[in-house]
Order: C-alpha cells, then structure tokens, then sequence
C-alpha cells in the first residue's frame, strides 16, 4: 500500500504540527529553560539578594571594627573590650551580663514602649 499525497496533507501534516506545537508548548512551559525554571531562578535570586545584603551588613560591620583597631588610632576603650572578651579577663568589682541577658532585657525593656 503506498501512502498517497493526499493521506500526507489531510492526516499527517496537521498531526505533525500538532504534535511539533506540543513539544514546543512542553518546552515553553516545564523545559530545562521554561517557565517554571524562571519561576525557579527568581526565588534563588530573591534568596541569593537577602543573603547579599546581609554579607554586606556584615562586612561594613567588620570594617568598622577593623578601622577601630588599625594601629595608627586605636581606640583604648575598643581594645580594652576586645582583650576582655576574647581572654576573659574581668576586673574586681566589675558587672559581667551574658549578651543573651542583656538582649533579653533591652527586648523587653524596648516592647514595653517605653
């Protein structure tokens, strides 16, 4: 049995596209470069962008801290904190508050709105 041209245009022609438009919808869609990969690359860029600007936070922090102990101004009161709380170090009559005290109290002290 040979296929006629007719068959080709009325029966395969139109199911080829069909299918040709499918594959590309799939593409479009839920593909490797689709849709749903751009939903899922602007999510990781949204958390990639929190993380950044807390790096940064925390860079300019360091920097701050780092320009307080460059040996050409340095602060006595920073370097005097920083040799207490790295050594333990504590003075007689000196009052010691464990940070997560003093963040409790000033979240406290700060909620009562005042």
């Amino acid at each position: 049995m040979r296929l006629s041209w007719r068959f080709v245009v009325d029966v395969f022609a139109p199911a080829f596209c069909v299918c040709w438009i499918g594959y590309f919808a799939y593409g479009a869609f839920l593909g490797p470069s689709g849709y749903r990969a751009l939903k899922t690359l602007e999510a990781d860029a949204a958390r990639s962008g929190a993380e950044l600007d807390q790096l940064y936070a925390q860079r300019v922090r360091l920097e701050r801290v780092a320009d307080q102990l460059n040996p050409k101004s340095l602060d006595p009161d920073m370097v005097d904190e920083k040799i207490r709380s790295v050594l333990g170090y504590v003075e007689d009559g000196d009052l010691v508050v464990p940070r997560d005290q003093l963040d409790e109290m000033l979240n406290g002290y700060a909620g009562s709105g005042r």
